[in-house]
């Protein structure tokens, strides 16, 4: 039973656990966290697509279910970073739960 809890409480430490009320705050600003980043660009580039003359945009529909959001880099400089993001749709399903993670 002891080995049981102490898998179980190393889970949920280091995967993490949400709690509370989803927000439209806590979606901005766990977006607002990715700006000035490279990780959306280098992780996903299947879904780029050109936004305008200086700009790209990596589009994510359903996450959350009913959002559609998109995170805009530039395109002339290298490395790509992210440098804003939009609400494309569903902006009243833009909401998630605070979440809490331990990371090393």
């Amino acid at each position: 039973m002891r080995n049981i809890i102490l898998i179980l409480l190393t889970l949920i430490v280091f995967t993490g656990c949400r709690y509370g009320e989803p927000t439209y705050e806590t979606f901005e600003y766990n977006n607002n966290w990715n700006i000035g980043k490279t990780h959306i660009p280098n992780l996903n580039p299947n879904i780029r697509e050109i936004y305008s003359e200086d700009k790209y945009i990596y589009i994510f529909r359903n996450s959350p279910k009913g959002c559609v959001y998109g995170y805009l880099t530039n395109r002339d400089d290298k490395p790509e970073k992210v440098i804003g993001w939009i609400i494309i749709s569903g902006k009243e399903f833009c909401k998630e739960q605070k979440n809490f993670t331990f990371q090393i």
